[in-house]
């Protein structure tokens, strides 16, 4: 896997693929934490091919994807919140394309659509160590721990935000 990376929206004709690697990632990424019928049942709702689609006609998201030699190897949801913030809802790499740069690729690409935004925010889970390490790496401090990750109460998380304009500008 070889090339330059294309960062660009998703669109409809992509859900199946971006679906499929939301589905691969959590299953390498989640398995051994929540159990893979677990992991099935939550990419079963929060990746649905009918809940990818109405979320990349969202006016206020941003849904991209990055292919690698004409592969889709990640893919990256946030949307503008009321506070003139963004909430990152979704930042996944596939295993074997990791380590390249494609996240902090994604994550450039989705700040510069949102050139008023203040602060990004986003919640992962505790366990989920090189996901903390790479928001780090990016400027993000962690804020706190809490429960419901994606609205799910079973699911902890990390509570992670990042300033992107100076606190009084």
């Amino acid at each position: 896997m070889g090339g330059a990376v294309t960062i660009r929206n998703v669109e409809p004709a992509d859900v199946a693929a971006v679906r499929a690697l939301l589905v691969e990632t959590w299953h390498a990424t989640y398995d051994a934490v929540f159990g893979a019928e677990k992991v099935t049942a939550i990419t079963d709702d929060w990746h649905s091919f009918a809940r990818l689609t109405r979320e990349i006609s969202e006016p206020r998201a941003v849904v991209l994807l990055a292919e690698l030699g004409g592969r889709i190897v990640a893919t990256l949801a946030a949307r503008s919140t009321e506070d003139e913030g963004l909430s990152l809802s979704r930042l996944y790499v596939l295993p074997e394309a990791q380590g390249r740069g494609i996240g902090r690729l994604l994550l450039d690409a989705t700040l510069a659509r949102f050139p008023g935004a203040k602060v990004v925010r986003l919640e992962v889970e505790p366990q989920n160590a090189p996901a903390i390490r790479f928001y780090e790496a990016c400027g993000f401090t962690r804020l706190c721990g809490t429960v419901g990750c994606g609205g799910r109460a079973d699911i902890p998380a990390v509570v992670m935000e990042r300033q992107l304009t100076p606190p009084g500008s």
